[in-house]
């Protein structure tokens, strides 16, 4: 199996697609920038086929999310940048009633069910970890549902770098292969600084960073989850930068600053917690109105820094807000947990003398019932009953051991 194969059934996707035009087709898609890259991809290929679309933001795949989408958008749903993780639990929910197609990079455990179409590039031998990101995923179905498509390659790139598929210094394989369309197309260039590739898009008639681009896009899809950041981002991947654009980014980098900025007193005050293996803080609601990616982004900010042992996984807890965009209200109590690594750690991981997230967290979660979508080797997540928290941490440690022991 490898890209062949995986165009092959991108064919078999776009004629399901095809089949919809004239009813509505739900696009749920993750909040950062690969996720809004992804479904700016979707959203602008179905317009162009005349196929009414509605897109619903998701910050995780959860049971209850799931059964509402099912119930409330009959016909076809698409995912995107999510889902193939949760394959089985939206083929339960489902219950043979929707047409749904998974277009993602991240591992899958797989589903028999005819009504289910994934489309993970993991199933096919490409990385979802350096090799592809769901965009340039998105961008090859979109191309294959129609060849005027290729005009959206830049999307693709965006997505990859904000998913940091250029970390060891350029954008490979797939990536890469979509990353050359835009550069013919005019729409990215590229500059070469110490051995490492530097990326702008110039799409817009702008030279723009795409490493800062990229940022704010996240900023916008996960600070402003509950803010309509991301159709804000989305329109700003289609039309380009506006004074709208700066002037919400610009609130909710501030809010994001000042948020930031009190936690990380608080965490110099009271240090993290540990276990053997993990080091974890929880902010409970500290973060709101921001969504619940931002716990991942906050990790990121400072698995470097003098407050984390470079040694140690890495782990921050929030509160899951009750409120979904465009799906309302839900009668939960549960928290997300997002896990990074430092930089030290990442190294060993990647060179497997240290388990990755996509081993460990899975094999936690489901002693907490949690539930798992998107999770990669250096960076995943999972939501579970408030009040586990340290019942998890213990099997965190467990499945490291288990691993170590092989």
């Amino acid at each position: 199996m490898g890209l062949n194969e995986y165009l092959r059934d991108l064919v078999k996707a776009a004629n399901i697609i095809k089949e919809y035009r004239g009813a509505p087709v739900a696009i749920a898609h993750h909040n950062d920038a690969d996720g809004l890259s992804s479904a700016a991809i979707l959203l602008e290929a179905f317009r162009r086929e005349g196929i009414e679309t509605i897109n619903i933001p998701l910050e995780r795949v959860h049971p209850l999310i799931v059964k509402r989408l099912v119930e409330k958008y009959p016909g076809l749903i698409v995912f995107v940048d999510l889902g193939a993780g949760a394959a089985p639990e939206i083929s339960r929910i489902n219950a043979g009633r929707n047409t749904i197609v998974i277009i993602d990079h991240h591992h899958t455990p797989g589903v028999d069910d005819q009504k289910i179409t994934i489309l993970s590039t993991e199933l096919y031998g490409i990385s979802g970890d350096r090799e592809i990101s769901a965009s340039s995923a998105a961008y090859l179905f979109a191309k294959t549902l129609n060849k005027s498509n290729s005009d959206l390659a830049y999307l693709g790139v965006v997505g990859a770098i904000g998913d940091s598929h250029h970390r060891f210094g350029r954008l490979e394989s797939v990536n890469r292969q979509v990353l050359m369309e835009a550069v013919r197309q005019g729409q990215v260039s590229i500059e070469e600084r110490d051995g490492r590739e530097k990326y702008y898009l110039i799409v817009f008639g702008e030279k723009l960073d795409l490493d800062k681009f990229a940022k704010s896009l996240t900023v916008l899809g996960a600070v402003g989850y509950l803010m309509n950041g991301p159709d804000t981002g989305i329109k700003t991947v289609l039309k380009g930068p506006d004074r709208e654009y700066r002037e919400t980014l610009d609130k909710l980098n501030r809010l994001k600053k000042e948020k930031f900025e009190k936690i990380i007193k608080m965490l110099e005050e009271t240090g993290l917690n540990r276990s053997r293996y993990l080091q974890w803080f929880h902010v409970h609601d500290m973060f709101s109105p921001m969504g619940v990616k931002v716990i991942g982004e906050f990790c990121m900010e400072i698995r470097n820094t003098s407050l984390v042992d470079k040694d140690m996984y890495l782990a921050g807890f929030q509160d899951m807000p009750k409120e979904v965009p465009r799906l309302g209200t839900f009668d939960w109590n549960i928290v997300k947990v997002s896990f990074r690594l430092p930089s030290a750690l990442e190294t060993r991981v990647l060179s497997g003398e240290m388990p990755g997230y996509n081993y460990i967290v899975p094999r936690a979660a489901k002693y907490v019932g949690g539930d798992i979508d998107a999770c990669h080797g250096y960076a995943c997540a999972t939501t579970f009953e408030k009040g586990l928290e340290e019942a998890f941490v213990k099997y965190f440690d467990i499945a490291v051991e288990e691993y170590l022991r092989k």
